[in-house]
């Protein structure tokens, strides 16, 4: 795949990826989902992912290192500052990638997704809108026909939409809760209602979008999907 290693987004002197959270005052510390995301990228792709992720204030500069950023919530988040709006505009508008999880514990949490709207819609004017299922973001490494995390309240994804790329995924579903881990290595979260095999469709959905953040240019056509395919680290081509 095209990988977007020599965009300005990478960061400098080094070809391999990390991911970052968005912090914000209250927001939960998502790391132990992202090293389990890590990992995951790791061991069935061939992309370089550095095992620890890194937080980000929205309104510092080193924001614009991390071609993934991941915000995710169970209540309401503070208003972004101005240079908070300014710099996800400009950052989303040239390549990157936002990924949004509503973390609620029991179903998703109605707050942070109020909130969540209302600050969107101060950096694009544009509103969250359906995914299709054929879009690729379903096929950039796996194909899957739903959208599940540790929790399965809706089978859909939305986003926004700059040029031909989804800059903003948002996920109802707690997607982080499915890939976090315990101190010892256990997963920390039941998740519901499909169990271990709903989580394995987590694992592939946010596999999925990683690669599809690093995939500016994302070919949609059958030879491509096999060359990934084909790519995957230790498994075998099952079209």
């Amino acid at each position: 795949a095209a990988l977007a290693v020599g965009i300005a987004h990478a960061e400098p002197a080094t070809n391999q990826i990390r991911l970052a959270w968005l912090k914000w005052p209250g927001a939960p510390d998502p790391s132990s989902a992202l090293v389990s995301w890590a990992q995951e990228a790791r061991l069935r792709t061939s992309v370089d992912v550095a095992p620890q992720p890194v937080a980000v204030r929205a309104d510092e500069p080193a924001l614009f290192r991390y071609p993934l950023l991941y915000w995710s919530g169970d209540k309401a988040p503070p208003r972004l500052s101005d240079q908070a709006v300014l710099n996800l505009r400009q950052h989303l508008a040239t390549g990157g990638t936002l990924i949004i999880d509503n973390a609620g514990r029991t179903e998703a949490s109605a707050a942070f997704e109020q909130a969540l709207r209302q600050e969107l819609a101060r950096v694009f004017p544009q509103p969250l809108q359906r995914v299709p299922p054929t879009d690729v973001v379903f096929r950039t490494f796996y194909r899957l026909e739903q959208a599940v995390g540790r929790r399965a309240d809706t089978h859909e994804l939305e986003g926004i939409r700059i040029g031909g790329h989804f800059a903003v995924l948002y996920t109802r579903n707690d997607l982080g809760g499915a890939l976090q881990r315990q101190v010892l290595g256990g997963y920390a979260l039941a998740v519901v209602p499909g169990g271990e095999p709903q989580r394995e469709q987590a694992m592939r959905l946010a596999v999925n979008l990683l690669m599809y953040a690093l995939c500016l240019d994302y070919k949609d056509d059958h030879s491509h999907v096999m060359h990934l395919l084909r790519h995957r680290r230790g498994s075998r081509v099952t079209p």
